[in-house]
Formats: C-alpha cells, sequence, structure tokens
C-alpha cells in the first residue's frame, strides 16, 4: 500500500480546507490537501453569495471570472409580499462563479507551497492510542494511506473525518436545500438579492433570488422540520407563481444541506481538527458559511503549525483554534442561532407584522442575535405591534 508523509494533512479543497492549507504552507510547513472531485469547487451547491469581505479575506479582489454580479441591496419579502431593504452603506455583495472562486483558493494555496492531490476519497482516520496519525484513502481505485502529524477534515457536513473519528455524527437541526440556475430572464434590477421568507414559501427558511446577471440568477428553496414536502416541490411551486420565471431556461438543477445548529461541541482531538462545514460553523440565519470556512481555516492552520513546532499536538493545545475562532465567529453563530429559533415562533402573520416595524439597520442586528437596543428601538416605533409578537414569541 502506497503512504504518503507530510506534516499537516486536510482533507477537503473547499474555501476552509484551501485556506488552511494556504496557511500551513506560508509558514513553511509541509503540507498536502486532498480532494475528491477531479477540480475544487465543483460540483457546485450553493447560492454563491458572498460579502467583498469575505472575498478579499480570501485573498482573492472581486473581478471576473470569480465574481458574476455585484449586489447593493439586499430585500426582505414578508409573505404577505412587503419588502424591507437592507442597502450598500457599509457593505457590498457579490455573486460568486463558485467552480472559479473555489478553484483560485486551491490555486494560491498551491502556490503558497501546499500539494494538492485530487480524485482522492477519504474513507477514515487512522488512530494510535487514541491518537489521529493519518488517514486511508482510495486514490485510482487502490487503498493509500496518508501519515501526518495534524489532520484537519475539511470535508463537508458528511464528513467522514469527524464521523470515522468518534466525534457527532450529524447535527442537531439542517436546512434542506433545492436549487435552480435559471437563465432567459429579464430582471429589473439585478443588483437586488431577494431573500422570501414564510411558512408560505419555505417553512422553517427562505426562498431566495440572487442574480448572476440581468438575465441569469439562482433562484432556490431552503427549509428545514417544519415542511410537509420535498424542498424541490416547494422550489417548483416558488417558480411557477413569480412570473418573471415564466419563459426561463433551467440550466442548472442542485441542492445540499447546510447544517444551522451551530458549531459542534467537540471539534478538536489529539491530532485532529475540524473546519468549515465539517464543524457546523455556518450562520444560522442565513445558511452562509464561505466567510466562516475561510476564517476558520486561517485559525486552524496557524493553531496546527504552532502546536507542531512545539511537539503537542494533543487535544487541549489544538483547543486554542476553537478559542480563537469563538471570539467572533462563533459567538456570531451562537447569536444568530437564537434569533432563528425566535422566529421559529413566529407565524405568517407574525412576520407580516414584524415587516412593519423593523428597519434594515435592525434586520443587520438581529442576523448577530436579538439584543436591547434592537428591542428598544421595536417598541419605540411600535409598541403595540412589537406586543404581539412578543406574545407570539411566548407561547
Amino acid at each position: 500500500m502506497q503512504q504518503y508523509q507530510c506534516d499537516v494533512l486536510v482533507v477537503g479543497a473547499g474555501p476552509a480546507g484551501s485556506m488552511t492549507a494556504r496557511t500551513v504552507a506560508e509558514q513553511g510547513v509541509d503540507v498536502i490537501f486532498i480532494e475528491e472531485h477531479e477540480t475544487p469547487g465543483t460540483p457546485v451547491f450553493c447560492g454563491e453569495g458572498l460579502s467583498i469581505g469575505g472575498i478579499r479575506n480570501g485573498g482573492l479582489e472581486p473581478v471576473e471570472p470569480f465574481v458574476c454580479q455585484q449586489i447593493t441591496t439586499a430585500r426582505i419579502v414578508a409573505p404577505n409580499g412587503k419588502t424591507v431593504d437592507m442597502h450598500a452603506i457599509d457593505w457590498t455583495g457579490y455573486t460568486l462563479d463558485r467552480s472559479e472562486f473555489d478553484k483560485a483558493l486551491a490555486d494560491n494555496a498551491v502556490k503558497a507551497g501546499a500539494k494538492l492531490m485530487v480524485k482522492v476519497s477519504a474513507t477514515g482516520v487512522i488512530k494510535e492510542s487514541d491518537q489521529v496519525v493519518g488517514v486511508k484513502a482510495i486514490k485510482d481505485g487502490e487503498k493509500v494511506e496518508f501519515r501526518a502529524k495534524v489532520v484537519i477534515g475539511a470535508d463537508g457536513h458528511w464528513s467522514i473525518i469527524r464521523r470515522s473519528a468518534g466525534l457527532a455524527n450529524y447535527f442537531d437541526d439542517w436546512v434542506t436545500c433545492a436549487q435552480y440556475k435559471l437563465s432567459g430572464l429579464d430582471l429589473e434590477d439585478s443588483t437586488i438579492n431577494e431573500f422570501w421568507i414564510g411558512a408560505k414559501y419555505a417553512p422553517g427558511g427562505y426562498a431566495w433570488v440572487f442574480p448572476k446577471s440581468k438575465s441569469v440568477a439562482n433562484v432556490g428553496i431552503g427549509v428545514r422540520d417544519k415542511h410537509t414536502k420535498p424542498a424541490i416541490e416547494y422550489l417548483k411551486d416558488f417558480v411557477a407563481n413569480d412570473p418573471r420565471f415564466r419563459n426561463a431556461k433551467i440550466e442548472l438543477k442542485n441542492g445540499g444541506i447546510c447544517p444551522v445548529s451551530g458549531t459542534l461541541d467537540e471539534i478538536v482531538m489529539d491530532g485532529l481538527m475540524l473546519t468549515g462545514d465539517a464543524a457546523g460553523q455556518l450562520i444560522p440565519m442565513t445558511g452562509a458559511g464561505i466567510h466562516c470556512s475561510i476564517e476558520s481555516g486561517k485559525i486552524a492552520g496557524r493553531v496546527a503549525v504552532e502546536a507542531i513546532k512545539e511537539g503537542n499536538v494533543s487535544a487541549e493545545r489544538l483547543s486554542a483554534y476553537r478559542v480563537e475562532f469563538d471570539t467572533y465567529w462563533g459567538n456570531r453563530i451562537f447569536e444568530a442561532g437564537k434569533v432563528l429559533h425566535m422566529l421559529d415562533k413566529f407565524s405568517d402573520e407574525d412576520l407580516n407584522v414584524l415587516a412593519d416595524v423593523i428597519s434594515h439597520e435592525d434586520i443587520m442586528h438581529m442576523a448577530n442575535g436579538l439584543n436591547a437596543s434592537v428591542m428598544a428601538g421595536l417598541v419605540k416605533k411600535s409598541p403595540l405591534k412589537l406586543m404581539q409578537l412578543i406574545r407570539a414569541y411566548l407561547r
């Protein structure tokens, strides 16, 4: 059996894996990252939205071919059709070309000195005395082994690394998504991302319209445990009921799973760290995970290098990664999760009331967790309607 040796092995070449590999390589440490598909970034499963901050934190600029469309407004559509717009005052978003974006992240890791191996499928971790010391995999139909001082699982929500290591089998809460890439459109304003909320459209989640140009858009649905039919059926209904999509051509059908229960309790063990979707590092309110993954990968890479140089890759030492991640991103995930569970208690009628009193500033705060300042502002604007929402929350 062929065996490969390295200091750090990263499983997965998505944003989390590529940023981890690049960070390690930039410190002069030997790193291999493996990817089961032929090209990083394929197939595409997500809505492809990302802020300019996320793009630049990944080491790229918002230019073609990485981005398709600049987004200057996020529009929330309530069940009754009322809209609340968030305009780009201190932020700008883009619809990505994920295949190009992810490939560029992986290419930059390789340029930094990381070794990328594609069409390699991990089958499980290798343990010695409860410490992870490598990974078993299949390459070109043959069994191979990778031995490493630190293994980093960046292999998505159904992480074989996480499960084979004996960490969480799966997540407590997740969104099931279905998406069409539609062409032949004539969008009035392609700089607006739309988020349609309420059980009317997507029970427990939301529907989205993310333009890639004036004539092309990603249109999708994410549903949670309240749904009564598959996500694709809600998507078909949503598309059929919007006249803008009546003559559209479906260029691509895709979908996926987004964990929304927050970062897992255990994401490190002796010789192992989890990052990105494998660790549950997505914003529960939106299912967004690219920016989290980029930052998580950087932190995991730095901690791995430090631990190796110190000769201590114990879970206790590697837990510095979790501490640093939680300082900002972990806290943001936790607070957004609280807001998600609050909104779970709201009916479509309650969401219509919320749309009457909430501002775009309130929404920005709520995405990071409901706090006293937001509530105080809502009370000042409409105390009677706020009381209606509080009753809904308590029922």
